[in-house]
């Protein structure tokens, strides 16, 4: 958890049952940073055919991160889309930068390692702006917004800049009257927003990332007097990552 002045935010991220059963990594990353009365959270989720997509996502989540940033640090507003491009093409320029590093073909290796979603959201001088590439939904106000499902399950991803294929971001504006955001990728929009204990995670660093990994480990109790154990299967069943931000309108 970030506390600076009367803005607060949490972040976490974990794996989900599916993953957890086939013991395999989870490929959903989430990020938070406050500072100077802003602040910036990313979720990113990593393509589930990718067989390494954990790390374009984790990658992602802390280029994005920085570059939004950087960004409402040098007073640009998070209304502008001018913002939300600049950054796109220093992260999309960093992973060209990567992909290019790596052995194998550069198609192959954009494919494998980097194809993943973003929802970010950021909020700076009395404003707040959600900014999305993919699958996942968000929370701003009273409203909630879902984003997707895509075609053929084949949602936009950022990387796709890379192959000379680029998609259309989704860009959301309200004023900071508005309190809260909350973004998440599209295993915790599966099970629904009002799942995530906004308080006690912001209250507690670890809170959101220990309420997550009940969602997806189920519960198990035993009944005495039938003599048996009750089972109840994970909700979670996708990789999962949320962030919050909140501030004092």
């Amino acid at each position: 958890m970030h506390t600076i002045k009367d803005v607060r935010a949490a972040a976490a991220a974990v794996s989900g049952a599916r993953h957890l059963r086939a013991a395999r990594n989870g490929q959903d990353a989430a990020a938070a940073w406050t500072g100077a009365g802003a602040g910036v959270v990313v979720v990113c989720d990593g393509c589930g055919s990718g067989g390494s997509s954990e790390v374009g996502a984790r990658l992602g989540v802390q280029l994005m991160l920085r570059a939004v940033t950087a960004r409402v640090l040098a007073g640009e507003r998070v209304s502008d889309p001018a913002l939300w491009a600049g950054a796109r093409r220093v992260v999309t320029s960093v992973i060209d930068l990567v992909a290019d590093a790596m052995p194998g073909a550069r198609e192959h290796v954009i494919h494998e390692h980097f194809l993943f979603t973003i929802v970010a959201a950021a909020f700076a001088h009395d404003e707040v702006g959600v900014w999305a590439l993919g699958d996942g939904a968000y929370e701003l106000g009273e409203r909630t917004v879902v984003l997707g499902p895509f075609a053929d399950n084949r949602p936009p991803y950022l990387a796709y800049d890379l192959l000379g294929v680029p998609q259309p971001a989704h860009h959301d504006v309200a004023p900071g009257s508005v309190g809260r955001v909350i973004v998440a990728t599209d295993g915790v929009a599966e099970v629904g927003l009002d799942a995530i204990p906004v308080e006690a995670g912001l209250r507690h660093p670890d809170a959101l990332r220990r309420r997550l990994w009940q969602l997806a480990c189920g519960i198990e109790r035993i009944d005495w007097d039938a003599g048996r154990i009750i089972r109840t299967p994970a909700v979670l069943q996708d990789d999962g990552a949320v962030a919050i931000l909140e501030w004092t309108p």
